[in-house]
């Protein structure tokens, strides 16, 4: 019983932590899909901080690559080093596949980036190029309190601190199998949905992004990325009728009054 409840839990959280990512930090920070109160658009950043890290971060680096995408200046484009370059070698910034692969099954390594990050950011190394994008965020006290060197380290001590007390080193592993699969879902969409050997690009958009379906399910919609880079701002990402599980949360949302402003391309 314990490890079927282990399971159970485990699917929870990451489809709570997921929806963090996909409808908080994606299509309502980055994007501006809809609109919601300050309670709703604050949990959705809590949640999407507990993996990915500072949402001014997050959102400035993603808004960067649409700016620039697969085109000189994208953050992590497979143009500019191949799959497992986009896939998480861009975080560390190495090319050689064994060594990216080592770091996406080390799990919490993102965890380290983010340390790293912010340490570069106390001792003045880091350009501000990103954090020029994010200028609306930063007007929010919540998003510059994430945002401050330290928070997010400390939030990922609380973490492991609280999987220790609560399973020992059985705790320990299902957060890692939490983080795992996460990021590990998140980055697929920058390295298969941009990928020339994967799923198709009905939509002209002047870069590599691809729907792939069967990955629309594992990341909650986000793999209609071709529809998405035709339409950035759409708060439907399987415009063509496919699985997207965050279109459907938000739709739940907008149903109860909880979010407003719901943008969709015409036609």
């Amino acid at each position: 019983m314990l490890v079927v409840g282990a399971i159970v839990a485990w699917v929870v959280v990451v489809v709570l932590l997921g929806l963090g990512n996909t409808v908080g930090y994606h299509r309502l920070l980055t994007h501006r899909a809809f609109v919601c109160g300050p309670v709703v658009r604050g949990a959705f950043t809590l949640l999407g901080a507990v993996t990915g890290g500072s949402p001014v971060l997050w959102v400035g680096l993603h808004r960067l690559h649409h700016a620039r995408s697969d085109g000189e200046g994208d953050p992590h484009s497979p143009r500019d080093g191949g799959f497992w370059w986009a896939h998480a070698g861009w975080l560390i910034g190495v090319r050689n596949p064994v060594v990216v692969v080592l770091f996406a099954l080390s799990g919490f390594g993102q965890q380290g980036m983010i340390a790293w990050h912010d340490l570069r950011r106390v001792l003045g190394r880091n350009p501000p190029e990103w954090r020029d994008l994010c200028g609306d965020l930063m007007r929010e006290p919540l998003m510059r309190g994430l945002d401050t060197p330290g928070v997010m380290p400390a939030l990922f001590a609380a973490q492991v601190g609280t999987a220790w007390v609560l399973g020992g080193p059985a705790g320990l592993v299902w957060l890692w199998a939490v983080h795992l699969y996460l990021t590990n879902s998140s980055w697929a969409v920058n390295s298969v949905a941009h990928w020339p050997a994967f799923g198709r690009q009905p939509r002209a958009t002047g870069d590599d992004s691809r729907d792939v379906p069967w990955l629309a399910l594992p990341t909650l919609g986000e793999a209609w990325h071709n529809a998405h880079h035709r339409h950035p701002r759409s708060a439907r990402h399987g415009l063509d009728g496919g699985l997207d599980p965050s279109w459907r949360v938000i739709q739940g949302l907008s149903a109860v009054g909880l979010a407003t402003k719901v943008w969709l391309p015409k036609g």
